[in-house]
């Protein structure tokens, strides 16, 4: 591994608080549509990059990161929905698990829905050393994210990603993370942060918890690099 670490947010605003952590932009880098900021923490070179919202922007960013900047593994941080009853607004996790709910390879069957070729399951995992000492170091649940390019804001999907996948969180960028960094043999870590409750009102939730939220993993961010 090196010394080099990506991280990966959907939205500029979803990393503020981490670029004011992290202190001055030792340089910035500007290629085509992306914009990458490098900082020097901790003694490792932070490269950091906002991906746009969905999969395919996010595996796009991700793998750019990858090549371009030689990181050794990489940090998704962001705001997620909940699924469930056990994860309230403000609460951070981290992820183990991802299921990408949107993927047939026969829409008529049902239940092959999220299975990817090669696969038995539509369960996704990375296992690392380094997601188990981040879980062990952090102390955070370790949750099943339900990825696609919906924002989930309807009763009847939230229950379907809960009742059929087991899903406990969703959001629109991880899968194509997950994808990126296997294509690259890149481990990853995944902090997440519920802004809302992934129904009708989801959307005005999302943005009254992005300024509270994002202030939330910014000591776990810390400390996992820290720690590296």
């Amino acid at each position: 591994m090196t010394d080099n670490i990506g991280i990966v947010t959907a939205l500029a605003d979803e990393s503020v608080y981490l670029r004011q952590c992290f202190g001055t932009v030792i340089n910035l880098f500007r290629d085509g549509g992306y914009t990458v900021y490098q900082y020097k923490f901790a003694d490792k070179n932070i490269f950091m990059i906002n991906c746009g919202v969905g999969e395919i922007a996010a595996a796009l960013a991700t793998q750019y990161l990858i090549f371009h900047y030689n990181v050794g593994c990489l940090l998704n941080v962001g705001l997620v929905g909940s699924l469930c009853d056990e994860y309230k607004r403000g609460q951070l996790v981290a992820v183990k698990e991802i299921v990408h709910y949107d993927f047939t390879r026969m829409y008529s069957d049902d239940e092959i829905a999220g299975i990817h070729m090669g696969h038995e399951s539509f369960v996704l995992s990375f296992d690392t050393p380094l997601l188990d000492n981040f879980v062990t170091m952090s102390q955070l649940p370790a949750v099943r994210i339900a990825s696609g390019d919906k924002f989930v804001d309807v009763t009847a999907l939230k229950l379907r990603l809960a009742d059929k996948f087991g899903c406990e969180i969703c959001d629109m960028e991880s899968a194509g993370i997950h994808f990126a960094c296997v294509n690259s043999n890149v481990p990853y870590i995944m902090i997440k942060c519920v802004s809302d409750n992934a129904d009708e009102g989801a959307n005005e939730s999302f943005y009254e918890a992005i300024d509270g939220g994002v202030k939330q993993y910014v000591d776990y961010v810390k400390k996992f690099i820290i720690n590296l």
